[in-house]
């Protein structure tokens, strides 16, 4: 499958949960989209600097954040079909998604009530825990090559 095909394929599958994304699927989709969002914030800053806006920044990351948003579910979907070809349940990768809205409303409780010393040091520990643990664990899981699908069980129990 080219690079092209393996884009295309994500994209098609923006919202299909069950099946199978091969690793080159998984990790092209991600990376152009990645490389996309960049060239777009990129482009739209410069263009509103070469216009004379002084918010250019600001337009830039409106952008950023509408092709994030719009980029949410393809992601999900894909991450976990690349799940289910490496023979997990697709909650392995939307274990990310659930650490960092878990990361967030603790930081919102933390901001409510700690001390500032135990909430930049709770800060630091949620960051690490709920953010780059899942986060390295996804990529490696990622890298894992494709497993064949299990056999179903044909025995009929009666």
């Amino acid at each position: 499958m080219t690079v092209w095909q393996c884009f295309v394929q994500g994209w098609k599958g923006y919202v299909k949960f069950e099946g199978r994304a091969t690793r080159k699927e998984f990790w092209v989709f991600t990376l152009v989209n990645i490389l996309l969002m960049i060239l777009l914030t990129g482009t739209v800053a410069t263009v509103m600097a070469l216009a004379g806006n002084p918010y250019g920044v600001f337009y830039a990351g409106m952008a950023y954040t509408v092709y994030a948003l719009a980029l949410a579910l393809p992601i999900l979907a894909v991450g976990i079909r690349r799940m289910h070809d490496i023979n997990r349940s697709g909650w392995w990768f939307g274990g990310v998604y659930l650490a960092g809205i878990v990361s967030r409303l603790l930081n919102m409780i933390l901001m409510e009530y700690a001390s500032p010393e135990t909430y930049v040091w709770m800060k630091i520990t949620l960051g690490i825990v709920l953010g780059w643990i899942p986060l390295l664990a996804m990529i490696y899981l990622c890298c894992v090559k494709s497993k064949p699908a299990p056999e179903a069980d044909n025995h009929i129990v009666r």
